[in-house]
């Protein structure tokens, strides 16, 4: 006589669905890796014999045109009008000189860097300049302010 044993019957063991892993996604900057005005502006500035900048180092600006950074906190604007040379003076402005070639943009640095004017800043004199004022300045006689002849006048009632 054969026995028979009765044994429970496993059930497989159910398989959660394979998930798929998602990929990074890279940040973009723009919809667009290289823009029209960016290519526009680094084929002009190479026809005008201006420093050689990759098309990337073009960036757009808010108002539609592209900016590019060089040495020396100089920046070149491209707008559809031209180049636009943006150079720091000593005096802590930024002159804004059009250029339209490479000389041109030498002449713009060389003016902002000879730059005298104070930008509506307070002026500093050194020792030889203080001197210098001293020397142009008139000494002021009390008699003569106090022989002034206009009276006071009144105020006029509305």
């Amino acid at each position: 006589m054969t026995r028979r044993t009765h044994t429970k019957k496993r059930t497989p063991a159910v398989k959660p669905p394979a998930v798929r892993a998602v990929l990074p996604v890279r940040p973009t900057t723009s919809p667009e890796f290289i823009t029209e005005q960016q290519m526009t502006a680094a084929y002009a500035a190479r026809l005008a014999e201006l420093p050689h900048l990759p098309i990337t180092a073009w960036t757009p600006q808010p108002n539609g045109t592209v900016r590019a950074h060089l040495a020396d906190g100089i920046s070149l604007t491209h707008a559809p009008a031209g180049f636009t040379a943006i150079t720091p003076c000593p005096n802590g402005a930024h002159h804004h000189t059009p250029v339209t070639n490479g000389q041109g943009l030498r002449n713009a640095t060389t003016a902002a860097a000879c730059c005298t004017d104070l930008h509506g800043q307070a002026r500093t004199l050194t020792l030889a300049q203080a001197a210098v004022t001293a020397a142009d300045t008139q000494t002021l006689d009390v008699t003569d302010l106090r022989s002034d002849t206009d009276q006071a006048k009144e105020h006029p009632e509305s």
